[in-house]
């Protein structure tokens, strides 16, 4: 091979590889979200994501705890496909299961520092609890998106790397159906600058605290 082909030839190798590896950046603009509730104040807890981005370089491993008899994080967002992994800090046992089809599931009971590794394959919110601790209660919203996060304190949170182009946004919190997260707009991204959506639910978000109780009643797993 000629030496102008050969350099040929590594370039398209390169250019293969950097389309297929993780974490590999393409060239995208921030979108910035902010989420308000019925009250106009900012929600916290809020999963946003584009349904219609599905681009390589898939999120780091999920890993959600429990401390002081509480998920940590208490609602986590994955790719449809992904592992979590379930960690326990507690000086005390847990047994953690969810009901919610089509990712119902039961982790047997352990403590200390065992990983349980637990697949989510089908899109849907996964409802946590412990069989063990009645008042456990999390979160795993489960997304056929690349591009998703959960609001913080002040009601927002930055989507990095998103192509041009117009993209509607879903968002779900605890207290909406968890059959099919609603569209509470869209954003248009161009390729020189960054976007932003302000929107406002039906809800006022998700702040757990240690031991939170009451939205375990009426059948939530």
């Amino acid at each position: 091979m000629g030496a102008g082909r050969w350099v040929v030839f590594r370039m398209l190798v390169a250019a293969l590889a950097g389309a297929t590896a993780p974490g590999i950046a393409w060239g995208g603009q921030q979108v910035s979200l902010a989420a308000t509730g019925p009250d106009g104040r900012p929600a916290a807890g809020v999963v946003v994501y584009l349904p219609d981005v599905r681009a390589p370089g898939g999120p780091p491993p999920v890993v959600v705890d429990q401390r002081d008899e509480a998920f940590v994080p208490a609602i986590s967002v994955v790719q449809a496909g992904s592992d979590v992994q379930f960690t326990n800090s507690d000086p005390t046992s847990h047994h953690v299961y969810s009901f919610s089809r089509p990712n119902a599931f039961a982790l047997p009971l352990y403590k200390g520092s065992d990983r349980l590794v637990q697949r989510f394959a089908r899109p849907g919110v996964v409802v946590l609890g412990c069989n063990i601790h009645d008042s456990m209660l999390g979160y795993v919203v489960v997304v056929e998106s690349t591009r998703f996060g959960v609001t913080g304190p002040d009601g927002r949170v930055t989507l990095a790397d998103v192509p041009a182009g117009r993209h509607v946004v879903r968002a779900w919190a605890p207290g909406l159906d968890r059959g099919s997260p609603p569209e509470v707009g869209a954003v248009e991204v161009s390729s020189s600058a960054p976007a932003s959506l302000s929107f406002r639910l039906d809800v006022a978000g998700y702040a757990p605290g240690p031991k939170k109780r009451g939205a375990l009643a009426g059948g939530d797993y």
